[in-house]
């Protein structure tokens, strides 16, 4: 039997041991927020953020190695045992003049005064060195209940910080607990007020359902609540028409033959299958062609909540695929489904088949083995070089390699011509001849 800590344990005692520095030289100290929340919920740990009464400069005095992350709002972080601690002076906050960060804050010496700040019950718990729990407001209440539930007023805390109704969502979706009446209702009354956030921070959240554990839940919840028509800079207007159609429980989706169709609303969640997908990606995808968007503003999209180019070209890629798999007939869908791998890669159609599958996608069988058949995909991979051409062709070097090279891959990967050099070069003049005509 192994009774060794795993990494959760390890860190939560590392934190307490953080805890118990700051509590030797004089300071009360607690473990607060997501930490004490996910502990109680036996969920992972990302990090320990500790709640003091000890001032920033107190802090630094008291550890070897520290970095002044957030001197003016009491935030410094100590560097112990190989990780990293976000420690904070117990502090309230006020005047919240751009609906996202406070005016004033004062320090202050009493941990249910900083608790207080927070904006969810559930985030609003300290724990001692002691074990003992500190929860003014209820949140152990609240995940018992399984919901989300503020501090203080829902109006008040979303007024105070725009961003808290994305993180309401987000909660809801992830731990599926249910929004409460009232904090439905501020969110719906505040909405407006998310165009005070950038939309770095509100793609960061976007971003974090996709990738939790009820992406289609959060989807939903953003969709009715209107809040993505209020962001700093606005969506794509098909994205957003989209989005106002399911809000108005005008469309839902459902996959039909290559593609979406309008469907009752329940299958929104059970058609889409996001859960199943695993890959943050490959679910920006299904939604986007869920929501039959573009592949040309699918990339505006992604552009708007910046994304990486990296993440940018995959999920485009993907919704590029499957708007071109559409215009193919059955019958000469093995042609169309080749030069579509060719157009955008092995990777993309081995995530375009995957979506499919999961997604209940109608196509040919035979995809997958004929993915597997494609004996060439990149022109790199043809046994000729564009030099080769121009000594062979005798014409000088132009366009019309690349053009030549990009028809010759075609041949080869739809099996018309053998990739061997002399087999190529022949086909070449061919494909320059019939272009002539």
């Amino acid at each position: 039997m192994n009774n060794e800590p795993n990494a959760d344990e390890l860190m939560w005692a590392e934190g307490l041991e953080v805890v118990g520095k700051l509590e030797a030289s004089g300071y009360q100290a607690y473990l607060v927020g997501g930490c004490v929340r996910d502990h109680l919920m036996g969920r992972s740990l990302h990090d320990i953020d500790i709640a003091t009464s000890a001032k920033p400069e107190e802090v630094i005095a008291l550890f070897d190695r520290t970095v002044p992350t957030g001197l003016k709002h009491g935030t410094v972080t100590v560097l112990e045992g190989g990780r990293s601690f976000e420690v904070t002076t117990f502090r309230q906050e006020s005047g919240y003049s751009d609906s996202r960060r406070p005016d004033e804050v004062e320090f202050v010496l009493d941990v249910r005064e900083d608790l207080a700040r927070r904006d969810f019950t559930f985030n609003a718990m300290a724990i001692g060195i002691e074990g003992v729990i500190v929860d003014p407001f209820g949140g152990q209440d609240a995940l018992r209940a399984g919901v989300v539930d503020c501090v203080g007023e829902a109006s008040e805390r979303f007024n105070e910080d725009a961003l808290r109704m994305l993180r309401a969502i987000r909660f809801g979706a992830e731990f599926e607990f249910v929004l409460l009446p009232d904090i439905w209702q501020a969110i719906v009354k505040h909405r407006s007020n998310l165009k005070h956030v950038a939309i770095e921070r509100v793609s960061s959240e976007w971003d974090k359902m996709m990738a939790g554990s009820g992406p289609e839940q959060a989807c939903h919840y953003l969709f009715k609540s209107g809040l993505l028509t209020n962001v700093k800079d606005p969506l794509p207007e098909t994205v957003q028409h989209a989005i106002e159609q399911y809000r108005f429980n005008e469309l839902s989706w459902e996959w039909d033959k290559w593609g979406m169709a309008a469907a009752d609303e329940s299958s929104f969640g059970n058609i889409l299958n996001l859960p199943l997908l695993f890959d943050p990606d490959m679910r920006w995808a299904a939604l986007l062609i869920g929501m039959r968007i573009s592949e040309e503003d699918s990339d505006e999209l992604c552009h708007t909540l910046r994304m990486s180019g990296r993440r940018s070209t995959r999920i485009v890629g993907i919704v590029g695929m499957n708007e071109q798999m559409v215009t193919y007939e059955e019958l000469s869908f093995k042609e169309g489904w080749i030069r579509v791998v060719l157009a955008y890669g092995r990777s993309i159609a081995e995530d375009w088949l995957e979506i499919n599958e999961v997604c209940n996608g109608v196509f040919v069988p035979e995809a997958r083995e004929w993915l597997s058949e494609i004996l060439v995909s990149t022109i790199s991979e043809l046994n000729v070089r564009g030099d080769e051409l121009v000594s062979y062709i005798g014409q000088a070097p132009g366009p019309w390699i690349a053009i030549t090279l990009q028809e010759l891959l075609e041949d080869v990967a739809l099996g018309y011509v053998p990739n061997d050099k002399g087999s190529l070069l022949v086909a070449a003049k061919e494909n320059m001849g019939n272009r002539k005509m």
